[in-house]
């Protein structure tokens, strides 16, 4: 799409300037980051809803009996897996704002339907619909993300809207501390939480019909020199933009790639470690020696230390530049609470204990959306794009679905079969970490190779991971190496493939960022 336009534009073309790709990014910012960031704080607020409610006794009010409660929350997940590959197609045959806009209203429509199902078997039916209408959103943010922004400016981005998961918890926290005071003669406490929560998503759906661009050359507030300014800096990123056309070749491609499974085993194992603690961190505080209200307020503060982690990261990689040694280092402090939990006695006098090591395990929630942007910076191709965002949800989901399981009330309050798959699979997490940014060290040389054979400059420097401000001196940089090359002109179009919808691999100018 963003060829296609470019084809057809009669403007200034020239070299975009610092203050060009300044004036555009704050432009994009202030139009798109508050629409993805309510779309995935109402999803995760609405997800969140039965991890609240059960602070307000679902489990007796429903009549849930031995593993209900965990069903409930996996049975989400097991919608998005069954959902995945419709996501994957519908990701590429669709305009995302509308899929998006519709997947929005009818999850919140079928939340609001939930508030009339009083046991088990409605309540599942109710979350599993859900959860369908949901398998596209976090994929969806990806890809807009990878659409708009360059790869040093993604991190930030995808950790911006990751981290309203945290502010779902603290705004879901208080909106259900003051629900739960509610004394209805027609409705529970987790029927009331169920309906206001539903109501929020379905009003905001609506607008978001008409104000979510379909594409960087379709943005009614962009001009034509802006929309140009906004495509070229993509360009920078080789990893093009949306294409309607379902392409098997590159879904052979992505399934036969090392890498992708790296990251699909990557979001497994800290998706384990997420949907146990998301779906019992409650209890675990109520285990704790808090009361429920008590435990409400507390549940505030892990989605504190989300957002603060989220955001800490995501400038840290901008600053350095590369993603696996910051993952390396974040990973290490969930794993030592994990074995602190799972070692450190319970009781009243341990409480203050126990909370700070409950509050440094949610330092894992920052994670997650460093894989996905490390991830999206490393995959070109429209159709492997969107594959592999399947195939990192088919990780995300399968975890979520197993991590619950592994936590057995009968253990409470230390739920020591689900700590301990914790700790083996944030060993794990960190061990793939290390073997990801190896093989992409491969992956570069062998570009590099690829390059001199057909007569390129081997050595590229890689604009998408630098300030605009640099870019001026940083083009005279390369134009030194391709002289010292020897390269002709046709060679020193490093970027011509870059909206062509090939694929990393088949890409000989992509620049692996480790």
């Amino acid at each position: 799409m963003g060829a296609e336009w470019l084809e057809t534009y009669t403007g200034p073309r020239h070299d975009i300037t610092d203050a060009d790709n300044t004036r555009v990014r704050w432009k994009i910012d202030m139009r798109l980051m508050p629409i993805i960031c309510y779309i995935y704080w109402c999803q995760q607020l609405d997800k969140s809803t039965l991890s609240f409610a059960a602070v307000f006794n679902i489990q007796k009010d429903a009549g849930l009996v031995g593993t209900q409660y965990s069903w409930l929350s996996s049975i989400v997940y097991f919608a998005q897996l069954v959902c995945q590959p419709l996501s994957v197609y519908a990701l590429v045959r669709f305009p995302v704002n509308i899929w998006i806009s519709t997947c929005f209203f009818l999850w919140g429509t079928s939340l609001c339907i939930m508030t009339a199902m009083k046991s088990f078997a409605g309540l599942a039916t109710m979350r599993f619909i859900l959860g369908g209408f949901e398998a596209s959103i976090a994929p969806s943010m990806l890809i807009v993300v990878a659409m708009w922004w360059t790869r040093r400016e993604q991190p930030l981005r995808n950790n911006i809207w990751y981290s309203t998961n945290g502010l779902a918890t603290i705004l879901g926290s208080l909106l259900s501390y003051g629900l739960g005071h509610i004394n209805s003669p027609h409705l529970r406490p987790y029927q009331i939480i169920f309906l206001a929560c539903g109501l929020i998503s379905v009003t905001l759906s609506i607008p978001t019909f008409f104000i979510f661009p379909r594409h960087p050359s379709r943005a009614k507030w962009l001009s034509d020199e802006d929309k140009f300014v906004a495509l070229e800096r993509i360009r920078l990123n080789q990893t093009g933009t949306q294409n309607t056309h379902f392409k098997w070749d590159q879904v052979r491609e992505c399934l036969i790639d090392p890498k992708s499974w790296m990251w699909v085993l990557m979001v497994f194992c800290i998706s384990l470690v997420s949907g146990g603690i998301g779906a019992f961190g409650p209890l675990i505080l109520k285990g704790f020696g808090l009361s429920s209200f008590q435990t409400i307020l507390y549940n505030m503060i892990p989605g504190a230390i989300s957002i603060v982690s989220n955001i800490g990261t995501a400038f840290l990689i901008m600053k350095f530049k590369r993603k696996s040694p910051i993952l390396f280092i974040v990973s290490l402090f969930p794993l030592a609470a994990a074995v602190a939990l799972y070692k450190l006695p319970r009781g009243n006098e341990h409480r203050h204990s126990l909370l700070a090591v409950f509050f440094i395990l949610q330092v894992y929630q920052c994670i997650t959306p460093i894989i996905f942007s490390w991830t999206f910076s490393n995959t070109a191709g429209h159709t492997k794009k969107t594959t592999t965002t399947g195939m990192l949800y088919l990780g995300l989901t399968v975890g979520n679905i197993v991590g619950p399981q592994l936590y057995k009330s009968a253990q409470a309050p230390y739920y020591h079969t689900g700590l301990e798959a914790n700790m083996g699979c944030l060993v794990a997490l960190s061990a793939l970490i290390l073997l990801q940014a190896f093989y992409l060290g491969i992956l570069n040389k062998r570009n590099v190779a690829r390059r001199r054979a057909n007569g390129k400059t081997g050595e590229l420097v890689d604009y998408s991971l630098e300030s605009s401000s640099k870019w001026q001196s940083l083009r005279a940089d390369q134009a030194a190496k391709d002289e010292a090359e020897g390269v002709g002109a046709q060679a020193k179009e490093h970027n011509a493939h870059a909206f062509d919808d090939l694929t990393d691999l088949q890409n000989e100018d992509f620049i692996y960022s480790q």
